[in-house]
C-alpha cells in the first residue's frame, strides 16, 4: 500500500444487476444439526472469505451479509467441503448487509435451509451457530456451536458496519469467518444471519461476556427476494472501515494490505485527526472502481456531507438511492 493516503470527495454510487429467483429449496429434516451443515457454504472471492447458506436449493440460491463480498471479485463458494464452484452476485444492500449469490452451475443433491419467524425467539432459548470461523479452504469443515438467545443490556455503537433495523443476540463467540453464516433455532430453521458483530458486557458479578448479533429471520426474509431478482442497493463496490474503529486492525486482517504499513496509515491519520472511512478494496469493475476510486483511499465527504462511519454514509445513501435491478 503506498504510503500516501488518498483524501477525495466521493459520490454516491449505484449498481444496477440482473438475477432471478429460484423454486422451492429441499430442507433438512428440522433440528438436525448435520444435516444442516449440508446447507452451509464457505464463501471465497479474491482477497477473502466468510460463510453463506443455501435457502433456495431449486434456484442455487445464497444469503450472506453484504460485507462478506463488498469490495470483492471471483466470488467462488465451496458446497459441503466440496470444490469450489463459481458464483454469480445477484443483488446486495450494504446498509441492509445482506446479499444474495447464485450457483452458476446446477448442484446435485443441493440442500437449502428453511428461514423460520425471529419473533419467536426468546431470550434463553436454545440456539445453533454454523460458519466458517477462521475462514479456511475447499474442503474445511462447517463449525456448528450451541449457545443460547440472549438479551444484551446495552446497544452497540456501530462504526464499520450499519445500524441494523432488526437484530437478534446470541452466547455464541462468533469469529470473523462466522459472518453470513446462519444462526438456527431448536426446530432447525434460520432466526437469524451472523454478522460479524458483536457487544463486550461486563455483568454485576465481573465476568466478561461476548454476545453476538446476528440479522433477524424475519428482516431477511423481507429483503431476500428483491436481491434475489437483482435489486442493488447502496453498494458501489467498496470494502469499508471507519478510520476511528477500534478494531479497525482486525478488519484489515483479510485485505491484501501488508499489515506493517496499514498500522502506520492508521496510526498517521489518527495522529492528524483525519476520521472517515478507509477503502479496504475495491471490486474489479464496479462503478467505485470506475469512479477512481482505490484500496487505501479515505472517504471523507459523500455528496457534500462529512462521513466516518458506515451509519452515517448509509443515513446520506438510503434516502437518494432507489433499488436498482
Amino acid at each position: 500500500m503506498s504510503a500516501h493516503i488518498n483524501l477525495f470527495a466521493a459520490s454516491a454510487l449505484l449498481v444496477s444487476m440482473s438475477g432471478a429467483t429460484g423454486a422451492t429449496a429441499s430442507e433438512p429434516t428440522p433440528g438436525d444439526r448435520e444435516q444442516a451443515k449440508s446447507a452451509v457454504v464457505l464463501v471465497m472471492s479474491n482477497s477473502a472469505s466468510g460463510t453463506g447458506f443455501v435457502y433456495d436449493a431449486g434456484g442455487g440460491l445464497i444469503a450472506t451479509t453484504a460485507y462478506v463480498i463488498a469490495g470483492e471479485s471471483g466470488l467462488k463458494v465451496a458446497v459441503a467441503g466440496g470444490a469450489p464452484v463459481s458464483a454469480r452476485l445477484l443483488g446486495s444492500d450494504l446498509c441492509q448487509d445482506l446479499a444474495v449469490l447464485k450457483l452458476t452451475a446446477p448442484q446435485t443433491g443441493l440442500k437449502g435451509l428453511r428461514l423460520g419467524d425471529s419473533d419467536l425467539l426468546f431470550a434463553g432459548d436454545p440456539i445453533t451457530s454454523l460458519g466458517y470461523p477462521d475462514g479456511g479452504s475447499p474442503g474445511a469443515d462447517v463449525v456448528a456451536v450451541s449457545g443460547a438467545a440472549y438479551e444484551p443490556a446495552g446497544a452497540v455503537r456501530h462504526l464499520s458496519t450499519p445500524d441494523y433495523p432488526s437484530l437478534i443476540h446470541h452466547s455464541v463467540a462468533t469469529k470473523p469467518g462466522d459472518t453470513g453464516g446462519p444462526v438456527l433455532n431448536k426446530d432447525g430453521e434460520v432466526v437469524g444471519v451472523n454478522t460479524g458483530t458483536w457487544i463486550d458486557e461486563r455483568h454485576p458479578a465481573g465476568e466478561d461476556r461476548r454476545v453476538a448479533e446476528a440479522i433477524s429471520s424475519n428482516q431477511a426474509k423481507s429483503e431476500l427476494p428483491g436481491l434475489a431478482a437483482g435489486s442493488t442497493k447502496n453498494d458501489p463496490g467498496w470494502w469499508l472501515g471507519a478510520v476511528s474503529d477500534p478494531t479497525f486492525p482486525q478488519q484489515a486482517v483479510s485485505a491484501e494490505i501488508d499489515k506493517s504499513a496499514l498500522q502506520a496509515a492508521h496510526k498517521r491519520l489518527q495522529s492528524e485527526g483525519t476520521d472517515g472511512l478507509f477503502v479496504f478494496d475495491v471490486r474489479k469493475g464496479s462503478p467505485a472502481e470506475k469512479a477512481g476510486i482505490r484500496q487505501g483511499a479515505v472517504i471523507t465527504t459523500v455528496n457534500g456531507e462529512g462521513v466516518s462511519s458506515v451509519p452515517e454514509l448509509c443515513d446520506i445513501l438510503e434516502p437518494a438511492s432507489p433499488a436498482s435491478g
